[in-house]
């Protein structure tokens, strides 16, 4: 069974901040996205997409995966901008249906074939903006085996529907449990990434339970808008120390049980059988995987500064 992707925190850095992306790859998050597409000029763009191969190397310094969030419309002129090695994918904005997709993967295709790297490499994190999305979502998330994440952009999904969301009406309660329901059922990380916080968030009042409240959801990483959102989003969609310990145990009780030729066993008020060990197998792989995750940043990070 393959690692699992362990990609919690991913921070989203404007292309033609220089000092945002130096510092981004000090930040402790699991990826970076270095965003082409959002905010930036029309008469800025040749200039930002100039800096794009530069900005890629500096990004993925400290350990962090990096993306790159294209323009729909100028994905092949940025795609050969971009590449490195360290680039591990784009992040497709504005997806409506699954042609998009494969349009995108072919132009992957193309640049890993010219650059001589490996095969279907380059992922694709896929973002859903309005409603028709949404309803295509399961079509969108079949169309290609790059897509690792997917997640709503739901600043613009508001928008494109008319509506308020607010803490007495959530209005996109249902739009995010349908992306969970359908990135799970194919084998796609669901994301969040919600602008309606302020930006720079100052402790981690705020930011804490968002992001607890997305795990608890099936929302398995963020999009976050600044470096301050990435250590409480990467403890929240981490298994605690306490649950590491409780479902050691667990594996114990019930290994013991087995051991002893019964299917299941007490432990305090609940009984361990055989679905409660393989959810503990999966919290405890988990764990280590983000222990490895967090390591490699530290050393690679320990490389820049050495």
């Amino acid at each position: 069974m393959p690692a699992p992707l362990i990609r919690r925190s991913n921070l989203l850095v404007p292309v033609r901040d220089i000092q945002a992306v130096q510092s981004a790859s000090r930040s402790n998050t699991d990826a970076i996205t270095l965003d082409l597409e959002d905010g930036i000029p029309e008469a800025h763009r040749p200039a930002a997409r100039r800096m794009l191969g530069e900005a890629v190397t500096a990004a993925g310094r400290g350990g962090a995966e990096v993306f790159v969030r294209v323009n729909p419309d100028f994905i092949a002129e940025e795609l050969e901008l971009a590449f490195s090695p360290a680039l591990t994918g784009i992040v497709l904005p504005q997806v409506e249906d699954a042609e998009q997709v494969l349009a995108a993967e072919r132009l992957l295709s193309e640049l890993e074939k010219s650059r001589g790297i490996a095969r279907s490499a380059l992922q694709i994190i896929v973002l859903l903006e309005s409603a028709r999305a949404v309803w295509r979502v399961g079509d969108i998330l079949r169309s290609s085996q790059r897509i690792s994440q997917a997640g709503l952009d739901e600043s613009d999904l508001a928008a494109s529907m008319g509506i308020f969301t607010n803490a007495d009406c959530d209005a996109l309660e249902y739009a995010r449990g349908r992306l969970a329901v359908e990135a799970v059922a194919v084998g796609v990380q669901p994301i969040l990434l919600t602008r309606g916080m302020p930006e720079r968030v100052i402790n981690n009042e705020a930011v804490v339970p968002l992001a607890a409240h997305a795990r608890s959801l099936g929302f398995r990483g963020l999009i976050c808008p600044h470096p301050s959102w990435v250590e409480p989003v990467n403890a929240a969609m981490s298994p605690t120390a306490e649950q590491v310990a409780y479902y050691t145990e667990v594996r114990r009780v019930f290994a013991e049980a087995v051991a002893a030729g019964t299917a299941a066993a007490p432990l305090g008020k609940r009984m361990i059988d055989v679905p409660v060990d393989e959810w503990a197998a999966v919290v405890l792989e988990t764990a280590a995987a983000c222990a490895r995750k967090d390591a490699e940043k530290k050393a690679a990070t320990t490389r820049v500064r050495d």
